[in-house]
């Protein structure tokens, strides 16, 4: 308990010496600390765990290679190559909360499958990728909002903080996602608001995995 609780400090810290970084030009600190959150989210779950899942440990691993690649997001390919690397770790998430999603809620499944959809319409719209990148995105959006219905059908099977976390944390991830889109399509935000969603979608994703029995 005591290392998860010095874990989650020294990731407080980091994380808010990082976003305070975004204001300034980029600097190898800001690289290095980037570097270091999902390490820290990492270490934040291990210590934590009541049962140490695999597939989590491997979607924050392919987080963090996202991360480090998305650095160059002004590359086509590091651009690519970081889409490839956050859908892999956004499969392994919902092959995790399949595991704990049933049974499935019918009523609310087909409500919520039709509601992404409608929202995947749209935002494609909005965004308006560049015509090389419109398949890559078209398929991250859809693993994204996958992700979303399985949290939801995870937390109404579970209701407890397990299920409440992981939705709050998908959610996080579609916010986060979303503006992402927005500023490399259309250069409509600050990168700030990316990064706070996406340490937020990180952590509580994980801390909901650390609470389950």
């Amino acid at each position: 308990m005591e290392l998860k609780i010095i874990f989650m400090a020294i990731l407080g810290v980091v994380s808010l010496v990082y976003l305070t970084t975004l204001f300034f030009k980029e600097s190898i600190l800001q690289f290095i600390l980037k570097g270091c959150l999902v390490p820290l989210v990492l270490a934040v779950y291990v210590t934590s765990a009541n049962i140490i899942l695999l597939p989590v440990v491997l979607a924050l691993v392919f987080g963090w290679a996202g991360d480090i690649l998305l650095v160059k997001i002004s590359n086509l390919l590091c651009f690519r190559l970081g889409l490839a690397s956050f859908l892999t770790g956004h499969i392994l998430y919902i092959i995790t909360m399949l595991s704990y999603a049933m049974p499935f809620n019918i009523t609310v499944l087909i409500i919520s499958i039709a509601v992404a959809v409608c929202y995947g319409v749209i935002s494609f719209r909005v965004i308006k990728p560049s015509k090389e990148m419109r398949i890559p995105v078209i398929a991250y959006d859809a693993i994204i909002l996958i992700m979303l219905v399985c949290a939801l059908q995870l937390f109404l099977s579970q209701r407890s903080l397990f299920g409440v976390f992981v939705l709050a944390g998908s959610f996080c991830f579609l916010a986060s996602d979303t503006m992402l889109a927005l500023l490399t399509f259309r250069k409509k935000l600050i990168y700030i608001y990316v990064m706070i969603t996406y340490i937020a979608a990180q952590f509580l994703i994980t801390l909901g995995f650390s609470v389950l029995n």
